[in-house]
């Protein structure tokens, strides 16, 4: 008779040095939200890594996630980058604001959990939710269990997204909430010989001036050579279009959106209407980010 394997959990319980690394992942949650968990919990999203959740002593609305298991640290920060993908889309999916704590180059910090400096593993905490924590679980685990690759644009995009939800005045919201579009909007060249050649052109005459400095000639032929290119407004605006070819609404939303952006960030402009325009372009963000993620908003558009 063959022996039987042991559970992969049990191997990272028991053998650290198999599976001796982690990622950690921190969140904040906005005030008035809490994740209510008695103590440190073990939360079941697959069933070959251990997710640890930690609330703060300090701070109730801070967690450290931790994500135990892998055998060599490259898996380990893949793991932690979609497990943040996870974390992010559960807050957005539900309307909740949240945001990445962490002061790395990336979302999640990769660690050795054999080394006195790592966090251990410690798995026999029980795990006691409330309604509304467990769907949140079993939002994460929706993600992080398919059979996805990590966008890291995306990633980008829903992290601006979910942070900016937790600005305490309506214009810093609503730039977070417009520039979450910039990541998924990739510019594309324009498919016309025509300029082409006018743009190489007017660049073939800048290089034969000689009256002008060459740091500003350098400035200029950047400028110029994007013209080659759609600018990122037109890029947003096609991509909302991709995403809502039968709502044209959609499309002009994002266009007056992204033009009081504008207004903002350049004149220090304020809109009266700045609430509901964000509610607006909230429902919009969000509806792209279900089709990217070919999974269902918890909370629908308009509520």
């Amino acid at each position: 008779m063959s022996k039987k394997k042991p559970e992969p959990r049990k191997i990272i319980d028991e053998s650290p040095n198999r599976r001796p690394y982690g990622a950690k992942v921190g969140i904040i949650l906005d005030k008035g939200y809490q994740l209510r968990f008695q103590g440190e919990a073990c939360l079941l999203v697959d069933d070959k890594s251990i997710v640890r959740i930690l609330p703060s002593i300090k701070n109730p609305q801070k967690f450290d996630v931790y994500l135990e298991g892998f055998a060599t640290a490259c898996e380990a920060e893949q793991k932690g980058l979609k497990l943040s993908l996870a974390l992010l889309w559960a807050a957005i999916s539900r309307k909740h604001p949240l945001r990445l704590d962490y002061h790395t180059p990336r979302p999640c910090m990769v660690y050795d959990r054999t080394q006195e400096s790592g966090s251990g593993c410690m798995i026999s905490a029980s795990l006691t939710v409330a309604m509304d924590s467990s769907r949140m679980v079993e939002l994460v685990k929706e993600i992080f269990s398919a059979n996805i690759d990590v966008d890291e644009k995306l990633l980008v995009s829903m992290e601006l997204f979910a942070s900016a939800r937790l600005e305490t005045t309506e214009r810093a919201r609503f730039v977070g909430l417009v520039s979450s579009l910039e990541p998924l909007a990739q510019s594309e060249a324009y498919d016309n010989p025509e300029l082409k050649k006018l743009v190489e052109s007017f660049v073939d005459q800048l290089n034969k001036t000689t009256s002008i400095p060459e740091n500003i000639k350098s400035s200029v032929k950047g400028r110029i050579n994007e013209l080659k290119n759609e600018s990122i407004s037109q890029a947003i605006k096609r991509l909302v279009k991709e995403n809502f070819p039968e709502n044209p609404d959609a499309v002009s939303t994002v266009e007056e959106a992204y033009n009081i952006r504008s207004k903002i960030l350049q004149e220090g402009a304020f809109d009266a209407d700045l609430a509901q325009k964000s509610n607006e372009i909230e429902d919009i963000i969000r509806q792209i980010y279900s089709c990217r993620l070919n999974s269902n908003l918890f909370v629908p558009p308009n509520q």
